[in-house]
């Protein structure tokens, strides 16, 4: 929040009841973020309406292929089972014969018996019902189910709980977490030997597990593309490919799929970026004096001496400012720059503290310590500040993780560098919360990087406030529109 002759009352820290809820799980200390798909499924959305289309007739495996021996329809179910007498020479798989999928959100039920199993997606068949790809992983085993696996290929990608980067190289980076495996394992995230649920997101290099709404995983793949022609060349990303299911060699096995919808998504943005490596802030700039920073990397925690206070501990993944007081440390920009975007990320503040995110280091959203407020002002927690108040209070308690989403529609110059259209917020969602749409921005907020509008700029984090950590930075681009 920008401060300038501006003073702010202290919230009163008591409970509220809202009148529409925040649609954030908390189980065990656990915040578990909800997309709009999956919000839409939990509310009992009609997926006709909404662009889902059932894959899955419920009566036979019209439109899907595999051995006969191993795959049926029964009971309205997709069912696969082998036995001692009649076993899987090999993983095999049931291939969706109707296309292929690119960008794309699926929804798909499945209870497992026993054994092991996986669905496919952006694969491609290798030998007959063979299949090599992007596996989602199905096993009765917490912990591990939810996990990302590439079958046939790169093996082993990215753990239950891991924020992951692969870069060109084919290296693989953990640079933070989305979730703690533990405390899912707690919450019972799964069911075992009953039905569960996937909700599987893959929009250009960025891939997204949710299971039972709990966030599992999370990619970002700028690994070489394979060649979706070539059956040989399996060791690298892929931007399209066949849905398939798995059966498992190895002992007697039974599992069974049900409600298998998918809704294309269009080629809205480009590459996810992702901005912070979990390593160092060598990519970030300090508005000032480095000697005057108080970010670091680490492990963000409420002080258990003073709860207005953050402590890093060991670890990373995390970009803390351990700012004492207000002026104590600086603000942090990063060194790339956007236009139009849609941006990700994750934050925390203690008791009290105040902080901001400038898009395009000139267009704050507010970061406060709003909980427990039953109205909501210009500079509580999802303003945009000194343009418009939350519609609802979407904040959590201090010391919780929270979510933006941001989407921004940069200003447009002409020629002469004269403006010829204002920014807009085209979405600002809290915690799953959508608080502002289409909403324009006629001039910068001060105290932003460089004071005025541009064209292209930094996702900007205020540090001269107080204590804050962000976490899992993305900022994609949004692609140019015909």
């Amino acid at each position: 929040m920008t401060m300038k002759n501006v003073q702010r009352k202290k919230a009163d820290n008591k409970p509220i009841i809202r009148g529409r809820m925040v649609l954030v799980v908390a189980m065990l200390g656990l915040n578990v973020f909800l997309t709009g798909a999956w919000q839409t499924a939990l509310a009992g959305g009609s997926d006709s309406s909404e662009g889902w289309v059932s894959l899955f007739n419920g009566k036979d495996l019209t439109g899907w292929d595999g051995d006969s021996r191993l795959w049926s329809a029964k009971d309205g179910l997709i069912h696969g089972q082998t036995t001692l007498a009649n076993p899987a020479r090999g993983n095999t798989f049931l291939i969706w014969r109707g296309g292929t999928l690119k960008d794309f959100e699926l929804k798909i039920k499945f209870r497992l018996e026993n054994g092991n199993s996986g669905i496919q997606y952006r694969s491609k068949e290798v030998d007959k019902w063979v299949v090599s790809g992007y596996q989602a992983e199905v096993e009765n085993a917490p912990g591990k189910v939810g996990f990302l696996y590439h079958e046939s290929g790169r093996g082993w990608l990215v753990n239950v709980g891991d924020f992951m980067v692969i870069d060109e190289s084919g290296n693989k980076n953990v640079v933070g977490n989305v979730s703690d495996k533990d405390e899912l394992v707690k919450a019972g995230y799964y069911k075992e030997k009953d039905w569960n649920e996937y909700l599987i997101i893959a929009q250009g290099n960025h891939v997204i597990h949710y299971l039972n709404g709990y966030q599992t995983m999370e990619l970002v793949d700028n690994d070489k593309l394979t060649n979706p022609n070539d059956a040989k060349d399996t060791k690298g990303a892929a931007r399209e490919g066949i849905l398939a299911l798995q059966i498992h060699a190895g002992p007697p096995m039974v599992v069974q799929f049900k409600d298998i919808r998918v809704r294309h998504l269009q080629p809205k943005y480009g590459d996810a970026v992702v901005l912070f490596n979990g390593r160092d802030l060598d990519n970030w700039q300090v508005n000032g004096d480095k000697e005057k920073s108080k970010w670091v990397v680490g492990k963000a925690a409420v002080s258990p001496q003073d709860p207005k206070q953050l402590v890093a501990g060991k670890g990373q993944g995390e970009m803390i400012n351990l700012t004492a007081k207000h002026g104590d440390s600086l603000d942090i920009f990063s060194s790339e720059k956007f236009g139009d975007c849609r941006i990700e990320l994750q934050l925390m503040v203690p008791q009290g503290s105040n902080s901001g995110v400038y898009v395009m280091g000139e267009y704050e959203i507010q970061v406060l310590d709003s909980w427990g407020r039953d109205k909501m002002g210009p500079g509580d927690m999802g303003a945009i500040y000194g343009a418009s108040p939350p519609p609802v209070n979407a904040s959590l308690k201090p010391g919780q993780w929270q979510k933006y989403v941001i989407e921004l529609q940069a200003p447009k110059f002409d020629g002469a560098g004269d403006k010829t259209q204002n920014a807009k917020f085209l979405k600002v969602e809290l915690n799953g919360q959508v608080l502002h749409e289409n909403l324009e921005m006629p001039k910068e907020t001060p105290g932003g990087v460089v004071g005025r509008e541009v064209p292209a700029g930094p996702l900007m984090f205020q540090g001269n406030h107080g204590p804050v950590a962000f976490r899992n930075v993305i900022v994609t681009p949004l692609a140019k529109q015909p």
